[in-house]
C-alpha cells in the first residue's frame, strides 16, 4: 500500500468534513491568539484543582455518552 493510495483514502474519508475542520482551526486559532493564558485558570492555591476538576469532568463526560469515539453509532 503506497503513500498515495493512504492518502486517497483519508481525502475520501473527510469528504465533507474539510471545510468543516478547516473552519474549526481558524478558530481555534483566532481563540489561542485572543486568549490571555495567564488568567485562563484562576491564580491561587487552587488552580491545581481547577485543572483537576475540569479533567475529572471531561473524563466523566467521555464515560457518560453512550457513542463510540469518532464513529456514528450503528442504528
Amino acid at each position: 500500500m503506497g503513500v498515495r493510495s493512504v492518502l486517497n483514502g483519508i481525502t475520501r474519508r473527510l469528504r465533507g468534513w474539510r471545510t468543516l475542520l478547516f473552519s474549526l482551526v481558524v478558530a481555534g486559532l483566532g481563540v489561542a491568539e485572543a486568549t490571555d493564558w495567564a488568567r485562563l485558570v484562576p491564580d491561587g492555591p487552587g488552580k491545581g484543582w481547577w485543572l483537576f476538576w475540569i479533567g475529572l469532568g471531561t473524563a466523566w463526560l467521555r464515560v457518560i455518552t453512550t457513542g463510540p469515539v469518532g464513529r456514528k453509532e450503528s442504528a
